[in-house]
């Protein structure tokens, strides 16, 4: 096609573009420039043709390199621990919380970006399933579920039971952890988590659980375990149990676990129970945008802003706690010791060789006194301790002294203050005010124990020690002004040596009883009374014996 021609074409159609034609020259040019080094920019202004023209000949002559990025991502440095966290199946919130901790000064949406083709490669897509939805009411209902996990917990993986309970309409969650799912467990866990909300919904969703459904009825009527009725009745919620089979009725409580899961358990290990459950409460409540405090996807709202106005709505809680403890019997042996799920306790002497009521709760139990009041309260045993002996040195205190030679091992006072970690002030002032009298004083005081119980004594003890009154006779003043005994048949083995003494437990002596014995009649008496007795042995013995 001449040049008449090409005129001709766009004179027919003016939007027909002609093609520019660059001179040899021009390219031969462009590609020298290209060898210096220039930029396309500065090879344009050089030739006096745009940076498109420049392109596409050195695009032509396939010497254009790709452009490079001009500095290095922020996520370069972290991607091992990206791919390590995309492994585990870990939620992007989760690793982009992680990351910051680690130094990462990037956002979310680049990581996002970076996750998700991980997953694509690694093909670790989630999986799709349709469930159904539904909305209720402020204070309405709240659904509640055991989830099992296993986690490791002091070096070793642990089976962990996670209760957790949801309000359904703020996404409020409570979750607790416990060693088991017996019906004291979920009873405690249940109460403990009504407090947490300060109420009680009105209706209460779980699923056939053997320690609330004993079964059902041909129509499906349910039959409850007639000790989570009492508790109901209590707390004043109407239970629901979910049809079987039937997950998606509770299917807020079970996303929710996923939740716990993908963003607080998995990758994690616990130095003990307490540190699981401490950690648990950062989680939930102190960590920005998440749990409680992050933005839900479908109420589009906080939890922890939601719940504020469905707290008003919920029902009150009764001034007494529900009995949540399993009570049992245990036999106390000759050495002070009883055993509670196959570990062996020591337990103030004074219940040596009887037999003694205890209370089982989920962390820990309580051994009562002849009183009916706790004589002893701690936790389980946990880890290597499970199985053994635990010997708390205060119990034997009571007991004669061994001579000074023995190993005593630990102090009185460090078992004291190992026992009763809150009363450090109390036995710090004994030791300044009374020196090497304070033993006498802490003994006085585990004598107080013994007979008020463990309870009423911390109770009295920290309110002597608030005012300064370091005796241990301050200490028994309140306790028997505030908690009085009835007379007992078994009393408290007194204590030995000048302890009583200088105490003022001992009375001083007194001649009031001998006061017959004054004048000339009470000698006359004496003397008849002596011979009478003396002629009425001699006639009932008449052998001499």
């Amino acid at each position: 096609m001449n040049e008449n021609e090409m005129t001709r074409v766009i004179a027919q159609n003016p939007r027909t573009k002609r093609k520019q034609e660059i001179p040899a020259k021009d390219r031969q040019e462009i590609l020298n420039l290209h060898g210096h080094h220039y930029g396309t920019r500065e090879i344009a202004r050089r030739v006096g043709r745009s940076r498109k023209i420049v392109r596409n000949v050195l695009k032509e002559a396939g010497v254009l390199r790709p452009q490079e990025p001009s500095s290095r991502s922020k996520l370069d440095p972290f991607l091992e621990e990206i791919e390590s966290r995309v492994k585990m199946r870990l939620t992007v919130s989760r690793i982009l919380r992680e990351l910051r901790a680690l130094g990462y000064q990037g956002g979310r949406t680049v990581l996002a970006v970076r996750v998700r083709r991980l997953r694509e490669t690694l093909t670790l897509e989630p999986r799709k399933k349709v469930k159904r939805r539904f909305e209720t009411g402020p204070a309405e209902e709240m659904q509640i579920d055991w989830s099992p996990y296993q986690v490791p917990i002091a070096g070793h993986i642990t089976r962990v039971h996670a209760l957790g309970c949801l309000l359904c309409l703020s996404r409020k969650l409570f979750l607790g952890f416990y060693r088991d799912e017996r019906q004291p467990t979920l009873l405690e866990g249940l109460a403990t988590a009504f407090e947490y909300f300060d109420g009680c919904a009105h209706r209460v969703v779980l699923d056939n659980m053997a320690t609330a459904v004993v079964g059902r009825l041909c129509a499906g009527e349910v039959l409850w375990h007639p000790r989570f009725i009492e508790f109901a009745r209590h707390y004043a919620f109407e239970p629901h149990a979910c049809k079987p089979r039937d997950p998606d009725r509770k299917g807020k409580e079970e996303k929710t676990f996923r939740l716990v899961w993908d963003d607080f358990l998995k990758g994690a290990e616990f130095n003990s129970w307490e540190d699981l459950r401490r950690r648990c409460r950062v989680w939930l409540d102190e960590t920005p945008d998440v749990a409680n405090r992050r933005k839900h996807g479908t109420t589009c709202r906080v939890p922890n802003e939601a719940y504020l106005d469905e707290r008003d709505l919920l029902i009150r809680l009764p001034k007494e706690r529900f009995a949540v403890f399993e009570q049992g019997v245990r036999d106390v042996d000759q050495d002070s010791t009883l055993a509670i799920r196959g570990t062996r306790y020591t337990v103030p002497a004074a219940l040596a060789m009887r037999c003694v009521a205890v209370r089982l709760y989920a962390e820990h139990f309580e051994v009562l006194g002849p009183h009916g009041r706790i004589a002893f309260s701690r936790r389980y045993a946990e880890g290597s301790e499970r199985g053994g002996l635990i010997i708390d040195k205060t119990h034997y205190a009571l007991l004669p002294r061994r001579p000074r030679n023995s190993q005593s091992g630990e102090r009185l006072d460090q078992a004291f203050l190992r026992r009763f970690p809150s009363l450090g002030p109390l036995c710090d002032g004994l030791k300044i005010h009374f020196k090497t009298l304070a033993p006498i004083h802490l003994r006085a005081l585990l004598r107080l124990v013994d007979r008020f119980g463990q309870e009423a004594f911390i109770a009295a003890a920290t309110r002597a020690q608030e005012f300064r009154r370091f005796d241990a006779y301050a200490v028994g003043r309140i306790l028997e002004r505030e908690h009085p005994l009835a007379e007992s048949s078994d009393p408290v083995p007194p204590l030995g040596g000048i302890g009583p003494t200088v105490l003022g437990e001992v009375e001083a002596g007194s001649l009031d009883n001998y006061s017959h014995l004054d004048g000339d009649q009470a000698i006359n008496e004496s003397e008849s009374a002596a011979t009478e007795g003396t002629t009425t042995r001699d006639k009932e013995n008449d052998h001499g014996a």
